[in-house]
């Protein structure tokens, strides 16, 4: 079955400046997106994020999703718009520490990245994210 998508003018559209939580609680990861608040500012007149949209899919769903993101972040490194190893972490110890407990409403999710080189070998393991603290959403008790 092939699905014939809505010409472009139909589609809507989401922009969002980042990624400002992310959890895992039900089976779901929930991902907030921000923008930058035209009327809330911090004590020094600076935009304060706001949540505008959340994102809610499976783990099979989120997991495949990080794929599709790397691959266009190696695109993206591979046309020159982002440096090599743009990636990776600057002055990440090249040993993966150890990774704290999560919190029990919380499983952690951590796939590694392999970071490919110019060439198509792989550069090593990656270092893994920090995992998430507890959410600031008010949908994760």
């Amino acid at each position: 079955m092939t699905i014939d998508p809505p010409p472009d003018d139909r589609i809507p559209e989401l922009y969002a400046d980042g990624v400002f939580d992310i959890g895992f609680g039900n089976g779901m990861v929930r991902i907030d997106l921000f923008s930058l608040s035209a009327l809330r500012k911090d004590a020094n007149g600076q935009p304060l994020p706001a949540i505008r949209q959340r994102v809610v899919m499976s783990l099979p769903g989120f997991l495949a999703s990080l794929s599709a993101l790397e691959g266009m972040r190696q695109r993206l490194e591979a046309a020159g718009v982002l440096p090599p190893n743009s990636g990776t972490v600057p002055g990440a110890p090249v040993s993966a520490p150890a990774v704290p407990a999560a919190p029990a409403f919380q499983t952690p999710v951590q796939t590694p990245i392999q970071p490919v080189s110019p060439t198509g070998a792989s550069t090593g393991p990656a270092t893994p994210a920090t995992p998430p603290g507890r959410p600031r959403s008010p949908n994760f008790g």
